[in-house]
């Protein structure tokens, strides 16, 4: 099992080599090596978005959290029709920005929709680019604790050798190549997940059997470890407060709305009248995976519970423990989903960051380079961003779910001022949207190191859900006294925009 496991991830680099290869025809200018700007249908699209957005997170984290607080991120699952509710109400307003004028990079749109305001381009520049090294780490830090887990190897080998080859061939299709590769990578993780949630219910009995083994194993020991299993693992809220949860809850559903990975795909759709398809397609994958990461986790407190395995070592082994119990054919499909959301995700925030710092960073700050000049640096970046994400996902001691969602908080604070806010209500303007990127670029950097500190949260809040609501209060609170690029001020081409 472990030579085929070797051989199937041998099997995803080579194959995502070959698809990079051939898509650097289709990666001729910035549009499209950044953006992959209205290129691609809505299945390569769709899979795509949920490949980027499901990640290691998802698969490794996800189960985690469940064997260690119970139900708490059971309603992470309602972030699937998040999907459809996206692309309702936003998608036809993203894509249409992409006719109004040249975009390539989310700071395209800031450009077209607050007439060049380079202030408020450079303060969401800076909090994407945060997020992203945050999430790229998180996928390297999964793959090392499953190959790890699997093979006893060198954590640095392992990220050397699977996310050195993604470097490889971002650098040589850029987004283009990104795309279909994550594309083909989502597909792998829905066959997967299909095929993983049978064996779950064929082994278990089904959800009936759980609850009533979890809910009387009592205190499980073995090991050298220990675990308390009881009926508050079950419960609405699991063992967390219901703060707590119903933060876990608003984060996925609000924000698959706010991902980079879900906005960047509604302009890179190539007919824009395929937007309903578009949300079909990213729910209904998004969904199988999500449920296969809810339910294992929920496998893995029943086997611990029976006393079939020994309490884990660490949350993060939970989707690998119960893949090994199961058996073979499970070990193979756990570690070839988790493989494709690592390696879909890492190439997506990959890209993003480097054409931050690239394009959207020296136009902020007054710099225009050239087309080929953009995409140079960018191909130079990638390399250095990657290499760099692999020293600090592998040498991180964060919880791979903790790394992931300061990510999908960090990314939600920055991009709800400007883009769902900006792009929903035409008071919005440009000082409003300035006043709230900087607020979550500043809730960003002291939340760092307030976490850094053992800060607590009153009532145990997750730290982005105060930074959330924080930049979306402060935007819409300024936008009622200020009306730059707003109102009657606003250009008439993105109010017909405005207007879908």
């Amino acid at each position: 099992m472990k030579t085929l496991i070797i051989l199937f991830a041998v099997f995803m680099i080579v194959v995502s080599l070959i698809i990079g290869w051939f898509a650097q025809r289709k990666a001729q200018g910035v549009q499209a090596f950044f953006g992959g700007t209205a290129l691609f249908g809505p299945v390569v699209i769709g899979f795509s978005t949920m490949a980027a957005v499901a990640s290691a997170f998802a698969v490794v984290g996800v189960p985690g959290l469940i064997y260690a607080s119970g139900n708490t991120m059971g309603l992470w699952m309602m972030g699937s029709g998040a999907f459809c509710m996206g692309y309702i109400i936003l998608g036809k307003k993203m894509r249409a920005m992409a006719e109004l004028g040249p975009v390539a990079t989310l700071g395209d749109v800031i450009d077209l929709r607050f007439g060049k305001n380079r202030y408020l381009k450079l303060v969401t520049s800076l909090t994407l680019f945060i997020g992203c090294i945050a999430y790229l780490a998180s996928q390297i830090k999964g793959v090392s604790e499953m190959f790890a887990h699997l093979m006893g190897w060198s954590p640095m080998t392992i990220g050397l050798i699977v996310f050195g080859s993604l470097v490889v061939y971002m650098v040589i299709s850029g987004e283009v190549g990104g795309l279909l590769t994550q594309a083909f990578q989502g597909m792998i993780m829905v066959v997967a997940a299909v095929i993983l949630l049978f064996s779950l219910f064929w082994m278990t009995g089904g959800m009936s059997e759980i609850t009533a083994t979890v809910s009387q194993a009592g205190v499980v020991s073995g090991g050298g470890y220990t675990k308390n299993m009881s009926p508050n693992l079950l419960n609405a809220w699991g063992t967390l407060p219901g703060a707590v949860v119903l933060s876990f809850m608003f984060i996925p559903f609000l924000g698959v709305l706010g991902q980079p990975s879900v906005l960047t795909r509604m302009y890179s759709l190539k007919n824009p009248m395929e937007i309903p398809k578009l949300a079909m397609w990213g729910a209904g994958s998004h969904f199988c995976v999500a449920a296969f990461c809810t339910f294992t986790g929920f496998g893995a407190l029943y086997i611990v519970a029976k006393g079939l395995i020994p309490p884990l070592s660490g949350p993060d082994r939970a989707v690998f423990a119960f893949a090994d119990y199961i058996g073979p054919h499970a070990q193979f499909f756990v570690y070839a989903a988790t493989l494709a959301a690592a390696m879909s995700s890492a190439s997506m925030f990959l890209s993003l960051a480097s054409s931050i710092v690239a394009r959207d960073i020296p136009s902020a700050l007054g710099y225009n380079f050239s087309p080929g000049r953009q995409i140079r640096i960018s191909r130079a970046l990638m390399c250095l961003i990657g290499f760099l994400s692999i020293y600090m996902g592998i040498n991180s001691s964060q919880l791979v779910a903790i790394l992931g969602t300061f990510g999908y908080g960090t990314f939600m604070a920055a991009t709800f001022p400007v883009f769902i806010i900006g792009l929903l209500w035409d008071r919005c303007s440009s000082e409003a949207a300035l006043s709230g990127a900087v607020t979550a670029l500043a809730m960003t950097c002291v939340c760092l190191v307030l976490n850094q500190m053992k800060f607590s949260w009153p009532g145990g809040i997750p730290w982005y859900t105060v930074a959330v609501s924080a930049s979306i209060a402060v935007t819409i609170f300024v936008s009622l006294f200020t009306s730059g690029h707003s109102g009657p001020n606003l250009d008439k081409k993105i109010r017909c925009v405005m207007d879908l």
